[in-house]
């Protein structure tokens, strides 16, 4: 006979709260709730089979959905199982991000725990959380002697939607997340890389994703019978897409749930989900987040090598002239791309160690130094993963002597034998996190698989790519305004993105040939607000800056924030996001497709009078013009942004000086 047992249970950051009290249920089909009592997931047997379902109050969002591991033996672990125990804990802690969107982050949950053995006598668990903003689940499977190891051929977790809500996805791909986005109806949806965005009927959210991806392939949606399922991502030449031990959990399976789009947006949930920090003993002022130039968009557009030549773009001459401009507008990092040996050929031979013949990187390192600018070193593999793990210690050892502390690494090409999303390779970024680490080196990680939250564990991951990003508008068909309103509800939930924003002159197009940015400045302003990263890169060329008076904002606009929060939101329309960095903030509004006028609350501002300095669309010029403003406003009054067609605004609120006042409101009010 089945027995639960009710126990209460509050973090170690939360010792001078109370314990949450759990009510009981019906021990023949397990239920857990959010602490707000709004969610919650049943975990329940039908005929031998697991399930779990989950409804947002009277609401059933998701209905009966299959639980399970398919193992290579073609046994399932979920089926033919009976119920052995329940036990419901709640936690309650607040953690302090390294850094982040908010400075505290609160951690409260309700995590159920369903033992159950199946009719063959292996065992394994279900563990279940429900938090205000959402649920999750994962499987353990303890050490056993009918069970040494595991190898797991894919998952019979299903996500059986309730009715037929709207659904962002992006075209499935075991290799890139670098196709747009789409729109679509849950019933017409291909397959998907995660996240994958739903809006059902009443207007509320629902975001399917993973969190604490750690020794296991990706995850995947496939459409089955009216339900995705889970999908790993295979391992060529192998019929288990994971091979692992025993005396394990896997990765969270998390649905983010909200009653509004913005509500995505400000959640933690998938960060909750991983371990605390691996990395926060002693010293901790070497993981700092930065904004930083490059040799890059002059790549980009062809009008530099990244190989050795004449038309070369890492010489030791031009990164001097970026460095000069960096610390002359309190930019703390250049990226040199092309610095070393290997780019000839494929790409996957690369030297991480030797630069060419016209970079002096000791010198270059130096003399950013002295500037106050910190070298962003370039890790190009060309997918050659054998190479540089090869050489990851020796190099590593090498920046850390010269004091570099930042490291863009790129996998571009075609992995021999692997995935860039199966077991082996998503081992393969968590290790370079960990060396880079012991180095004290901050990574920024493109071509690489999809955050899952690993920040909070891993605060030296500042960005990552996994997003089909800027320098689209320069190599391909582009990015559609519609696909960078998708990316804050989708791509965005998982962790820091580097989109590299910040393009002033957005009709540059030096080859003719129509590759220019798609967005007007403003808008491109207004990414430093709306996209979250910890790595975020002014992207234009220098002489493009001193041309714009937008370049005042992105030397103003911080990283690393104390509070977030979204003032208005629609996927795929629009986006209002407020965030503060000590006593200012900053808000960053954008649109899609069609152009509008967003009228938002200052209500989150303090007392008193604040300088609203705003960089507006200009409505009759071009899309590289700007509109700049200030103007007195308090927390009783509204702003407007009038935006254009991929259109957008930022501004920084801070507050009013007596000379202000006298400036730019005389009537003194």
């Amino acid at each position: 006979m089945l027995r639960v047992l009710f126990a209460s249970f509050v973090s170690l950051a939360a010792l001078a709260g109370g314990a949450v009290a759990v009510r009981a249920q019906d021990p023949r089909n397990p239920t857990v709730r959010s602490p707000d009592g709004v969610l919650s997931l049943t975990v329940s047997v039908e005929g031998g089979r697991l399930e779990y379902s989950v409804r947002r109050g009277g609401t059933v969002l998701v209905r009966p959905s299959a639980l399970g591991l398919k193992l290579a033996d073609g046994s399932v672990l979920g089926s033919g199982v009976e119920l052995t125990g329940a036990r419901i804990v709640a936690g309650d802690g607040t953690w302090r991000p390294v850094w982040g969107a908010d400075s505290r982050v609160r951690d409260h949950y309700r995590e159920l725990t369903v033992r159950l053995r199946q009719v063959d006598g292996r065992v394994f668990n279900v563990v279940a959380r429900a938090y205000d903003d959402g649920v999750a689940f994962r499987y353990q499977v303890p050490r056993q002697a009918g069970l040494r190891s595991l190898e797991i051929v894919d998952e019979a977790t299903e996500f059986a939607l309730d009715g037929d809500p709207t659904a962002w996805w992006t075209e499935r791909d075991f290799d890139s997340d670098e196709k747009p986005w789409q729109v679509s109806a849950f019933s017409a949806m291909g397959a998907s890389n995660t996240p994958v965005t739903f809006r059902y009927g009443d207007g509320s959210y629902l975001s399917i994703h993973e969190a604490d991806l750690d020794d296991y392939a990706a995850m995947t949606v496939v459409p089955e019978a009216g339900r995705l399922r889970v999908g790993l991502v295979p391992t060529p030449g192998r019929a288990a897409a994971v091979v692992t031990g025993t005396g394990r959990s896997t990765p969270w399976r998390v649905l983010t749930i909200a009653g509004s789009a913005g509500g995505l947006i400000e959640s933690h949930l998938v960060e909750n989900l991983n371990p605390p920090c691996a990395i926060c003993q002693g010293d901790m002022s070497w993981i700092k987040p930065i904004k930083y130039v490059g040799i890059w968009w002059l790549i980009q557009h062809e009008q530099a090598t990244w190989e050795s030549g004449p038309r070369h773009g890492a010489t030791t001459g031009r990164a001097k002239e970026y460095i000069d401009f960096a610390a002359a507008h309190g930019i703390q990092g250049l990226l040199v791309e092309g610095w070393n040996r290997g780019w000839e050929g494929s790409w996957a031979d690369q030297d991480f160690t030797e630069a060419t013949s016209d970079f002096d990187l000791p010198e270059v390192v130096a003399y950013g130094k002295s500037k106050g600018v910190e070298f962003v070193v370039h890790n190009e593999t060309g997918a050659g993963v054998e190479n540089y793990e090869r050489q990851i210690d020796a190099a590593f050892a090498m920046y850390a002597r010269l004091g570099i502390r930042y490291l863009k690494t790129g996998y571009v090409g075609k992995i021999a034998g692997h995935h860039h999303y199966d077991q082996r390779m998503v081992n393969h970024y968590r290790l370079v996190l960990e060396k880079a680490a012991q180095y004290r080196i901050n990574v920024d990680c493109h071509e690489c698989v999809h955050a899952t939250g690993e920040v909070r564990t891993f605060p030296n991951a500042l960005a990552r790519e996994a997003v089909r990003g800027q320098e689209w508008d320069a190599i391909g068909d582009g990015n559609s305004p519609e696909h960078t309103l998708i990316l804050p509800f989708t791509r965005m939930l998982s962790g820091p993105m580097d989109y590299t924003p910040g393009i002033m002159d957005v009709l540059w197009d030096p080859r003719g040939d129509g590759h220019r940015v798609h967005t007007t400045a403003a808008k491109q302003l207004a990414y430093y607000v709306t996209y979250f990263s910890g790595m975020q890169m002014a992207a234009d060329l220098p002489e493009h800056y001193v041309k714009s008076p937008g370049l005042r904002f992105i030397e103003d606009v911080p990283v690393t924030w104390d509070e977030t929060r979204v003032l208005a939101a629609e996927v795929g329309d629009h986006l209002v996001v407020a965030r503060r960095s000590g006593a200012d903030w900053f808000v960053g509004a954008i649109t899609g497709e069609r152009a509008q006028t967003l009228r938002y609350p200052l209500s989150f501002l303090g007392k008193g009078r604040w300088v609203a300095e705003s960089y507006s669309d200009a409505g009759d010029r071009d899309d590289a013009w700007l509109e700049v403003g200030r103007s007195i406003v308090t927390r009783d009054d509204a702003f407007t942004a009038v935006l254009k067609r991929s259109g957008g605004q930022a501004v920084r609120f801070r507050p009013a000086t007596l000379a202000d006042a006298r400036a730019l409101d005389p009537t003194g009010r």
